[in-house]
């Protein structure tokens, strides 16, 4: 069965319980975010069946970004199929307006930082899924990142760097959907504060046990899948 064969057959099956994912959150756009040229064929990351592209769905308090290509249906040179790499990711702000258009969607920090979690996905494959699952909760560095003056002074470090922590879950968002060739997770990507970042690295409990410590406070903070400017520090 070629790569063409598997993607008739199951796309629209993994896209449709995605998009009932989503759309149990909020209400998700019929447009998507795309690129008019595939960055794969220019030298950008290769997605699994190359359909790169991110969904947005709104809510009156707040929007959700998320990958959509990182879980169709592939079929690898080794003759396995799968559902891409098993995973989307996905990110939720207040700070954007939920009358937004695509594009200022797009451009908006949180946008960005779902998508370059994304291409960082695409770039790591499977290592990303087993690390959440091995850890729990992940934390990655996204260098020179840009974010609004209101942002920049407590979220981005001295060298210009920004992290964010993978894995953490909600009920808010179930963490999985059962795609037709595997169950897809979905995994949050949550923006830290400087500070947070350097307690999960420089503390005396070890880096494991410092992220599930951050985690545990998130819980305690609320709205725990939620990213934003004005979130006060847990640390």
């Amino acid at each position: 069965m070629s790569g063409t064969d598997i993607g008739e057959i199951h796309d629209a099956e993994t896209w449709d319980v995605l998009d009932e994912a989503w759309n149990s959150w909020g209400t998700l756009d019929s447009d998507v975010i795309a690129h008019l040229l595939n960055p794969a064929f220019v030298g950008g990351p290769t997605w699994p069946a190359l359909r790169q592209a991110h969904v947005i769905a709104r809510r009156q308090d707040a929007v959700l970004v998320a990958s959509s290509g990182l879980a169709d249906p592939t079929c690898w040179n080794t003759g396995e199929y799968t559902n891409g790499y098993e995973l989307e990711v996905f990110g939720i702000a207040p700070d954007v307006p939920a009358d937004s258009n695509p594009m200022t969607v797009a451009t908006s920090w949180l946008g960005q930082m779902v998508m370059t979690v994304s291409n960082l996905v695409a770039q790591h494959g499977f290592e990303v899924l087993e690390m959440v699952e091995e850890f729990g909760v992940i934390t990655i560095e996204l260098s020179n990142a840009r974010l609004p003056d209101e942002g920049g002074d407590v979220f981005v470090d001295e060298n210009g760097s920004m992290v964010v922590m993978l894995g953490l879950m909600d009920r808010e968002i179930p963490g999985f959907v059962n795609a037709p060739l595997a169950p897809v997770r979905l995994i949050n990507v949550k923006l830290l504060t400087a500070a947070e970042a350097h307690f999960c690295v420089h503390n005396s409990m070890g880096e494991e046990r410092a992220r599930r410590e951050i985690a545990r406070r998130f819980a305690i903070q609320g709205s725990v899948l939620w990213s934003s400017l004005g979130r006060p520090s847990v640390v």
